[in-house]
């Protein structure tokens, strides 16, 4: 999976993405204008997951509100936390002092700055090297 900030997962099933399903995607993300972001800091989930912090993050917050609204059988990692945060995974499920290494490297070279002006669709299995993007949907 390239680098990438989740909007939501899971999605509709692959089989079931049509011009209906993208339509109303569609609509849920034009609404949120394209913007700048960028990645100045670090966070962790306990010790197993390395990742970079996007500012601003209510915008992402505010996709996936709006994903979320227009797909409502599809709650974000399926209810499992009671905030969803914002975030672009370094690494994770490696050795602490890897995760450590990593983030020493990531931190010599931030902030990053990037335009943000659409979001992909993405599919695949657990299978390496599986995902790939079957749609993309521009921001308003």
């Amino acid at each position: 999976m390239p680098a990438h900030v989740t909007v939501l997962y899971p999605f509709v099933a692959p089989q079931a993405i049509d011009a209906g399903v993208l339509a109303q995607l569609s609509e849920a993300v034009t609404a949120v204008p394209a913007f700048g972001a960028e990645w100045r800091a670090t966070g962790w989930f306990g010790t197993d997951v390395l990742w970079l912090a996007p500012e601003p993050e209510r915008t992402f917050r505010e996709l996936t509100k709006r994903v979320w609204s227009a797909f409502p059988e599809c709650p974000p990692y399926e209810g499992e936390h009671d905030d969803v945060v914002p975030h672009l995974t370094i690494a994770r499920g490696v050795p602490i002092d890897d995760l450590r290494a990593a983030e020493r490297e990531v931190l010599a070279k931030l902030p990053i700055r990037m335009d943000v002006g659409s979001v992909h669709v993405m599919v695949g299995t657990d299978a390496p090297n599986s995902w790939h993007a079957i749609a993309e949907q521009s921001l308003g």
